[in-house]
C-alpha cells in the first residue's frame, strides 16, 4: 500500500492542480477534504488553482484525506481505485498537451481547411502514439475508439492493468480544458472507421479537433 500511495502522493506533490479533478471524480468537497486532510480550506484553494507549491507533508494529509472522505471504501482495493482515478487525470492532462501542440505549433501533418476553418485530423495510430509519449503512469497497450468515445487499455506503474474509459461527458470536459488552455473554442469528435464524415477524407478511426 505505501509504494502505492506513494505515486499518488507524488502526483500531488508535482502538480497540486490535480487535487481538484481527483475531489470532483472523488466528489468529495473542498471544505469536507480541507477538514480531513488538516488542511485550511484557502490553502487548499489556492493549491488547487496553482498559485501555491505543496510539500510532502501536506500532499500526504490531502491523499489520506481523500481516502477517509470519499466513496473509494466502497471499492473492493481503494488505493488501486485512487490509481485509477490518478491514471483518468493523467490520461487528460496528456490528451490536453497533445492538442496544444498540435494547435499552437499548426503542424501541417494533421491540419486542413475545411471552408477555410482549420480542423486537425489524427488518426488512431498517431493518437496512440503521441500519447505514450506523454503519459507516464501507465504504458498503454491499445487505444479503441467509438462513436464519441474512447478507451485506452495499459499497465499502471503497479504493474496493475488499467482500462480507461472516456465517455461522452469525458470528451465535453476535454472540451473545455482544450479550450481554457488555448483561450478558444475547441470540439473533439471520435470516430470509429465506418462512422467517418466523407468531407475529412480518410479511412482509419481518428480524432477530429475543431478550434476557432
Amino acid at each position: 500500500m505505501y509504494d502505492k500511495l506513494k505515486i499518488i502522493e507524488r502526483a500531488i506533490l508535482l502538480n497540486p492542480e490535480h487535487i481538484k479533478v481527483f475531489r470532483e471524480k472523488l466528489k468529495i468537497t473542498q471544505s469536507k477534504l480541507a477538514e480531513e486532510s488538516g488542511v485550511s480550506q484557502s490553502h487548499l484553494s489556492m493549491l488547487e488553482k496553482g498559485k501555491r507549491d505543496t510539500g510532502e507533508a501536506h500532499a500526504a494529509a490531502i491523499t489520506l484525506g481523500m481516502l477517509k472522505c470519499s466513496n473509494a471504501w466502497d471499492k473492493e482495493d481503494p488505493i488501486l481505485y485512487l490509481l485509477d482515478v490518478l491514471s483518468l487525470t493523467k490520461l487528460e492532462s496528456a490528451i490536453v498537451s497533445f492538442i496544444r501542440d498540435l494547435t499552437t505549433t499548426n503542424s501541417i501533418l494533421y491540419r486542413r481547411f475545411i471552408e477555410g476553418h482549420p480542423v486537425y485530423i489524427v488518426d488512431i495510430n498517431q493518437f496512440s502514439e503521441e500519447i505514450k509519449k506523454r503519459l507516464k503512469v501507465m504504458n498503454i497497450e491499445e487505444v479503441s475508439f467509438f462513436r464519441g468515445r474512447m478507451e485506452i487499455k495499459g499497465i499502471h506503474l503497479d504493474n496493475k492493468t488499467v482500462v480507461i474509459s472516456l465517455d461522452c461527458s469525458d470528451i465535453r470536459r476535454l472540451e473545455k480544458k482544450v479550450s481554457d488552455v488555448l483561450s478558444n473554442n475547441t470540439i473533439i469528435q471520435i470516430f470509429p472507421k465506418d462512422e467517418i464524415p466523407p468531407i475529412y477524407s480518410i479511412k482509419k478511426e481518428c480524432m477530429i479537433v475543431h478550434c476557432w
